[in-house]
């Protein structure tokens, strides 16, 4: 979590978030955008990436993406929900890797701090977020903590996308 924020500022997200999620709007990317942002006031983050579950595919697919990983194995873990991300899915928990240990030539950066949170609606996956930053223990316990709390609006706002996308097919 960022040093300068307040319990008052996450309280504000929060809220705003759940605003978010009562909102009819049809525009998934605007609600996805604003969903980085009032996240992004708590969270310093290089990397961030919003997964969907299809349950038909039995696999996530990535709905938005932020930041540009820099090499094969971050393109894989924030592109696609491979790796860790996908360990985080199957076994639905949590996953917080607080240093990585990674170092790479002068200009090139490495996620060396990586946090993904399965995103849970009554028991069942919608989805997953997933935050990375190129720094070492830029994520700690509390951090994964406040995430948790944030998924299940997430996972509103995902629910409520889909059913406008659904209803959009069916007319």
């Amino acid at each position: 979590m960022r040093k300068d924020v307040k319990v008052k500022n996450i309280l504000a997200s929060l809220h705003d978030l759940g605003r978010l999620v009562e909102q009819k709007t049809s525009d998934e990317k605007e609600d996805l955008q604003q969903t980085r942002l009032l996240i992004q006031r708590a969270f310093e983050f290089d990397l961030f990436s919003i997964y969907q579950y299809d349950y038909l595919e039995k696999k996530l697919v990535p709905i938005y993406l932020f930041g540009n990983p820099f090499n094969l194995v971050d393109a894989v873990n924030f592109r696609l929900g491979k790796g860790a991300t996908g360990w985080s899915l199957s076994h639905r928990k949590s996953l917080l890797m607080k240093s990585l240990g990674r170092n790479g030539k002068p200009g090139r950066f490495f996620v060396n701090s990586f946090m993904c949170v399965p995103i849970m609606i009554n028991a069942q996956i919608v989805g997953m977020l997933v935050m990375g930053s190129f720094h070492e223990g830029k994520y700690d316990e509390s951090d994964r903590f406040l995430l948790e709390t944030l998924t299940p609006y997430l996972g509103g706002l995902l629910l409520k996308n889909y059913f406008n996308f659904e209803k959009e097919i069916i007319t």
